[in-house]
C-alpha cells in the first residue's frame, strides 16, 4: 500500500493496516449486521449460519470461532502454495478479525435493517481494501480464489467469491427468508464496489477520440491549456472514402468538462466520444508500483527465467536464415 524502502518498516506497516482494517471489519459486523440478522458474504455470512444452526439443538458456538476454524482448514493449504509472507499476513488477519468480531462490543446505532445494510457494507468494504491493499486476507472466499486461480488461471478470484456467496445467500433464503437474505445482497454489493475502489484508488481516466479537420489547433489547445499529452491516429472514413487523423487524449474527471468546451471553441462540428478507462499508470497519471509477488515460489520465477532464455532465439542462425530476435531485445 506505501512504497518504503525499507523492508521491516515495510512490514510493519502492512501489519498495521491488516489489523485497522480488520477493526473496521469487525466494528462494522457487531454495529449494524449482527444486531439485524444481516448476513456477511463468504466464509463470515457461513459461519454465522451454522452458529445459527447450532443455538437450534442448544449448542452456543460463537460465530468468530466458526469463523476461525473454517479458515483453518484452508490456511493450512495456503501456506503450501502462496508463499511465506502471504501466509504470516493471512494469519494475522484471520485470527485478528476472528477476536475483534468477539470481543469488540459496540451499541446498537440502529435497528433499520436497510440503513444497517448500507452502513456495514461500506465498512465491510473499506476494511477489505485495506487488507487487500496491504497483501493481506481475511481468509475464506477471498483465499479460496487466491488459491484457485493459483492453480487454475482461468478461473479468477472475483468469480469464486460471487460462487461462494451465491452458495451463501441461497442458504440463508431457507432460514432467514427472502427479506433479510435481500437485505444482505444490498450489504453484500455495497461492500464489493467500496472495496474496488479502495483496492483500485482513484484512478480512473476518460480516453477521448476527437475526429475534426482541425487536429492541429485542439491539440495544441489541449496540449497548452489542459497539459495533457495527445496522440493522433490514422483512421479512414468509410462513407467518405477520406483518410484523416483522430486525436485520442487521457484526461482525469474533472479535465471533463474544459476538453469539451476546447473542441466545441474550436470546431462545434467536431465528433467526439469517450470511454471509461479503469487504470492509467505513466508519465502525467499514476506512478507504476512494485507489484507483489505473492503467489509466484522463487523455483517458479527461475523456471520462468529459464525458459525464457532457451526461447530467446527462435531459429539457429544461418546465412539463409539469420537470429530472430524477441522484442525489446539488443
Amino acid at each position: 500500500m506505501f512504497n518504503i524502502s525499507n523492508k521491516y518498516l515495510k512490514h510493519s506497516v502492512n501489519i498495521l493496516c491488516i489489523l485497522v482494517g480488520t477493526f473496521i471489519m469487525g466494528a462494522g459486523f457487531n454495529i449494524f449486521y449482527a444486531p439485524n440478522n444481516i448476513l456477511l458474504g463468504g466464509f463470515g455470512g457461513l459461519s454465522t449460519i451454522i452458529s445459527y444452526l447450532l443455538s437450534l439443538v442448544n449448542l452456543t458456538v460463537p460465530m468468530s470461532v466458526i469463523y476461525l476454524v473454517l479458515n483453518v482448514l484452508l490456511y493450512i493449504l495456503a501456506v503450501k502454495i502462496l508463499g511465506k509472507t502471504f501466509a504470516i499476513y493471512a494469519i494475522i488477519g484471520i485470527v485478528s478479525y476472528s477476536l475483534f468480531l468477539e470481543f469488540c462490543t459496540f451499541p446498537v446505532i440502529s435497528k433499520d435493517p436497510l440503513l444497517c445494510s448500507i452502513y456495514g457494507g461500506f465498512l465491510t468494504g473499506l476494511g477489505i481494501g485495506i487488507i487487500i491493499r496491504c497483501g493481506g486476507t481475511t481468509g475464506g472466499g477471498d483465499m479460496l480464489g487466491c488459491i484457485i486461480n493459483h492453480k487454475n488461471p482461468k478461473i479468477s478470484i472475483g468469480w469464486v467469491t460471487i460462487f461462494v456467496n451465491c452458495f451463501v445467500i441461497c442458504i440463508s433464503l431457507l432460514i432467514y427468508g427472502l427479506n433479510l437474505s435481500l437485505y444482505s445482497i444490498i450489504g453484500i454489493f455495497i461492500a464489493g464496489r467500496t472495496g474496488d475502489i479502495i483496492i483500485e484508488g482513484p484512478r480512473s481516466v476518460k480516453a477521448f477520440y476527437i475526429i475534426s479537420p482541425k487536429v492541429d489547433e485542439i491539440s495544441n489547445k489541449l496540449l497548452t491549456d489542459l497539459h495533457r499529452g495527445v496522440t493522433t491516429l490514422e483512421a479512414n472514413g468509410m462513407y467518405s472514402h477520406k483518410h484523416m487523423e483522430v486525436i485520442l487524449c487521457l484526461v482525469s474527471q474533472f479535465q471533463i468538462p474544459k476538453l469539451k468546451q476546447i473542441v466545441y471553441d474550436i470546431d462545434p462540428s467536431a465528433f467526439l466520444f469517450s470511454i471509461s478507462v479503469k487504470e492509467a499508470m505513466g508519465k502525467g497519471f499514476h506512478k507504476f508500483e512494485k507489484q507483489k509477488s505473492i503467489l509466484i515460489h522463487k523455483k517458479e520465477k527461475q523456471h520462468l527465467a529459464t525458459n525464457i532464455s532457451e526461447q530467446s532465439y527462435k531459429t539457429t542462425p544461418t546465412k539463409e536464415n539469420p537470429i530472430q530476435k524477441i522484442d525489446g531485445e539488443e
